[in-house]
């Protein structure tokens, strides 16, 4: 397996460090968090103007026609700062069921979300509801599974679809926005079939394993930043004389937050490479990358808070961000004890036991 970036891929990686450096402050982390739509503006829109809402669409849906790595180079640079965007519900989950459709309207859609910083959203319509559905509240698009049909729908203005009632839940992660879906019976009739049959279920499927593998390079990026701050404290704060670094302690402390960190970029990129060079691998190896790398969130935000002492429990203390986000991480897109059964049958352990 090839496991060196090319040139287009480093250059895909500086833009999005570039871009999560410029936009990525604590302060403005918490202003776009705090906002109605719970993301700025102006960072999505220069987010639209490198292209990456359009990442994962074939060229011919006037996509970028790019895979797993760069998608995660992507994730993975924009979860350090934590940076709250649709990216994740319109340029994951929306454009990965997009590219699996062959109805006609798909290609207008696909164009409007890469040209005109147009957002979606995806959900599964269960029982006459919908529950933690990303970026539904801003969506201009919609897209449902419904007994066994995909159906579009398109906003009467953002996030108000007809037959549809949008609520925005209050979450332990506010740098991430969830909605709570109801639909009603107008729903059917203003919704349109784009397709049907078991294709939908593969699509939609399809693209929750790609929203898991998104977001374990995400978790990523995050647990790499909560290590590098909690070193660098470390080394300024001072206790008896001495940095508490130097402690024995401590050390041990931050060595164990760096292996997970490094096992868990190994288990993110090793994903990416094996979906990019075999697609069936895909549900095996997002459930694989996503455990990894929310566990070792889990455990680099825990670290982070307990080494900064009492600042480290504050509110102005960017720590709790992470901590959150590891928290809603680990059960976004199914709890992670699901997808150890997942990886536990691919393995063969539930046969043997």
């Amino acid at each position: 397996m090839h496991f060196n970036l090319t040139e287009e891929q480093c250059l895909i990686r500086q833009a999005a460090e570039g871009l999560a450096r410029d936009y990525g402050s604590s302060q403005q982390v918490r202003a776009a968090m705090a906002s109605a739509q719970g993301y700025d503006e102006e960072t999505w829109t220069s987010l639209c103007e490198l292209g990456l809402p359009s990442l994962l669409m074939p060229a011919d849906f006037s996509g970028q026609g790019l895979g797993a790595v760069e998608m995660v180079l992507v994730f993975e640079a924009l979860g350090a700062k934590l940076l709250p965007t649709p990216l994740l519900a319109t340029g994951v989950l929306s454009a990965s069921v997009f590219s699996r459709l062959a109805h006609p309207k798909v290609r207008e859609i696909a164009a409007l979300i890469a040209s005109n910083k147009h957002c979606a959203a995806m959900a599964r319509n269960e029982s006459g509801n919908a529950r933690f559905v990303l970026d539904a509240h801003n969506a201009d698009y919609l897209l449902v599974e419904h007994e066994g049909t995909c159906r579009f729908m398109e906003a009467r203005a953002r996030g108000m679809f007809e037959g549809v009632r949008v609520a925005r839940l209050k979450m332990m992660d506010q740098t991430r926005t969830l909605s709570h879906l109801d639909f009603d019976q107008g729903f059917l009739g203003a919704s349109e079939v784009l397709a049907e049959g078991d294709s939908v279920t593969q699509a939609f499927e399809n693209a929750f394993d790609m929203g898991r593998l998104a977001i374990a390079a995400e978790a990523v990026g995050a647990a790499q930043e909560c290590l590098t701050r909690t070193v660098e404290y470390a080394q300024q704060r001072v206790q008896f004389g001495r940095a508490i670094g130097s402690f024995q302690a401590v050390k041990h402390q931050l060595a164990d937050v760096m292996v997970g960190v490094e096992a868990a970029r190994s288990a993110v990129y090793y994903a990416a490479a094996s979906v990019s060079d075999n697609p069936m691998s895909l549900p095996t190896m997002a459930a694989l990358a996503k455990l990894e790398a929310s566990e070792a969130l889990t455990y680099a935000a825990g670290r982070m808070i307990q080494l900064h002492g009492g600042i480290g429990f504050t509110w102005e203390h960017d720590a709790h961000l992470y901590f959150k986000r590891a928290r809603g991480t680990a059960t976004l897109f199914g709890a992670n004890a699901a997808l150890d059964e997942r990886i536990a049958h691919h393995i063969g352990l539930d046969d043997a036991a």
